[in-house]
């Protein structure tokens, strides 16, 4: 019994560490939070204060689950504290105060769009946050419960969201005493306090509790960026063979053909000026914290823009590197073909540590070996955490970033910074 303790709170210590890499901003909210075995607790239970839980259970999830799963318990439970759901003493119907308060902490969690981490929502869930959150970003559960109380839906479907959003046990908040109440609000108004402060650039939807607390957390900054016109800076003006009609003379042309049979005084011109990418370089970070799903997504977006015909020079010479601390692969595409081939039968290769300066120095190489004759700049799709080049590059450089680095991280001056959103690509 002792060493199933033992190991579950390894467990425990390995989600907070996950959670607090990946979020730094949830590093002070996570040291309020502990946990403590108890072998009573059919289910985890937080008191405000700890997470009570059964070691057996936690061993049981861990193994059929998986560690996201306890990821998703864990964070599932701090947003009730954050949100003060404890705390809360109006007196409302249990059974859907409980539902609206997991229904708020489970939306939360699935805002903060990682996937490496806790998971996908689900197409059940999504389908009630459409139901909930279509019209208002932002709902509490104090909101969510009075839209379930009016009655709309039947029970059996309260009842199904009820085992659906079910992470936790709630019996253990209405054990808290009177006197605990105000240190228990104190603690958590202050974790949220912070949360706001430093968290301003990881998520996209909010929620609080209570009228005389302002909207304090964001799950993700809403940075938008234009996509299409960012990639315009790394073309190239170039003279095509095909008619230019916008800069075509209709009215002279038809008064030659009036006057002088089928002898138009002015041709088409026969050449455009266009703006097209001919030599770029895309570099994808593949450590072990950029998941597939978003280097997927980041590549399907790239070439969304790219296979709109303008874009594309009969001739160009795109070099895609995965690389994580070293090298793993460099594919040159040199036509739209190659790059609908390369998306089918791509493969992600990597997951070690981040070293930015690998992909600069072989980048150099291959302009010392001419390989690549004109580059325009450099596109890097990474989480922003590695080892930067201490000297600037030649060419422009962006960095696309999945979410704000940790304050640690310093990013150089030179580099360009976008953003892209989690859930949405190119938004």
């Amino acid at each position: 019994m002792r060493q199933a303790e033992e190991i579950a709170q390894e467990i425990w210590a390995l989600a907070i560490q996950e959670i607090s890499c990946a979020c730094p901003f949830f590093a002070l909210a996570c040291s309020y939070l502990k946990t403590g075995a108890d072998e009573k607790c059919i289910c985890p239970c937080t008191d405000g204060r700890v997470i009570h839980y059964s070691p057996a259970a936690v061993l049981s999830d861990f193994q059929e689950k998986g560690r996201k799963y306890i990821n998703r318990m864990y964070l599932h439970s701090l947003f009730h504290c954050l949100y003060l759901h404890p705390a809360d003493r109006e007196k409302r119907e249990e059974t859907l105060w409980d539902l609206a308060c997991d229904m708020v902490a489970e939306y939360t969690v699935d805002c903060l769009g990682f996937p490496f981490l806790i998971g996908e929502p689900g197409r059940e869930k999504e389908e009630v946050y459409r139901l909930f959150w279509n019209e208002k970003e932002s709902r509490t559960a104090a909101e969510i419960y009075g839209l379930l109380l009016e009655g709309k839906f039947e029970k059996g479907c309260t009842d199904a969201w009820s085992r659906l959003f079910f992470m936790d046990g709630h019996s253990l908040w209405r054990d808290i005493s009177e006197g605990e109440l105000a240190g228990i609000r104190e603690i958590w108004e202050k974790a949220a306090a912070y949360t706001n402060r430093d968290a301003g650039s990881a998520g996209k939807r909010s929620g609080t509790e209570k009228g005389n607390m302002q909207e304090w957390y964001e799950l993700q900054q809403k940075r938008r960026y234009d996509y299409r016109k960012f990639m315009r800076r790394f073309a190239v003006q170039r003279e095509e063979v095909q008619l230019d009609m916008e800069n075509f003379d209709y009215i002279s042309y038809c008064l030659g053909l009036s006057m002088y049979g089928n002898m138009p005084l002015v041709e088409p011109l026969e050449y455009t000026e266009a703006f097209k990418l001919e030599e770029i370089v895309i570099a994808i970070d593949t450590s072990s914290s950029c998941s597939r799903q978003t280097v997927q997504r980041f590549l399907e977006e790239t070439y969304s823009m790219l296979s709109e015909r303008e874009n594309f020079l009969k001739k160009m010479n795109v070099h895609i590197i995965q690389c994580d601390c070293y090298i793993q692969e460099d594919v040159t595409l040199s036509c739209e073909e190659d790059w609908r081939a390369y998306m089918k039968h791509i493969r992600i290769q990597g997951r070690g540590g981040t070293d930015f300066r690998p992909v600069f120095t072989y980048v150099d190489r291959l302009i010392e070996k001419k390989k690549i004759r004109n580059l325009k700049g450099l596109l890097y799709f990474t989480d922003g955490d590695g080892i930067y080049p201490a000297k600037k590059p030649d060419y422009e450089t962006a960095f696309i970033l999945i979410k704000e680095p940790p304050q640690n991280v310093k990013i150089p001056s030179w580099a360009i910074r976008l953003y892209l959103d989690e859930r949405k690509a190119g938004s």
